[in-house]
């Protein structure tokens, strides 16, 4: 019986949208992982040491939530983590074509499975692509960025 999630990205910032596929997933687990990736095809804004610690404030006042940081394969994870379910939030047929190869990826690897949930309305346009294009652009990114890391997120892309 799997008993946890586990959900990855590179939360290059984390978003009000990855805040609500993570409290979805804390109501159908216990226990819910949070785990801050990186991408070595990427260019990020942010460090990996400041996406970890913007998500860790975001996620800071969930009893079941825990934020930790992995830079290589996940199913390397997945292997010591065999009560793990992967949760993955699809937004659109894009997002699900790409997840569902990795699905596929991780499984193979690892044995786990991995569910996908899908927004309510209200997240389906948002990323973390926007809310950095609105930093750049001196634009209203606030309300896309969950309130418990929103003054870390303007510190970190000041010193910037």
């Amino acid at each position: 019986m799997k008993k946890y999630a586990v959900i990855t990205g590179s939360f290059d910032p984390v978003t009000t949208g990855h805040e609500h596929l993570v409290k979805r997933a804390g109501e159908i687990f216990e226990k819910v992982v949070v785990l801050v990736c990186c991408n070595f095809e990427k260019e990020y804004l942010f460090s990996f040491d400041e996406r970890v610690e913007i998500t860790k404030e975001a996620f800071h006042d969930f009893s079941n939530v825990t934020v930790e940081r992995w830079d290589t394969w996940l199913y390397e994870w997945l292997l010591n983590h065999p009560d793990a379910v992967i949760v993955k939030g699809v937004r659109n047929s894009r997002d699900l074509e790409y997840e569902r190869e990795m699905a596929k990826f991780n499984y193979e690897k690892s044995g786990s499975p991995t569910v996908f949930l899908t927004p309510n309305n209200d997240f389906l346009d948002i990323s973390s692509t926007k809310v950095r294009r609105l930093l750049t652009e001196k634009g209203e990114w606030k309300k896309f960025v969950p309130q418990n890391a929103q003054k870390i997120v303007e510190k970190f892309y000041a010193e910037k």
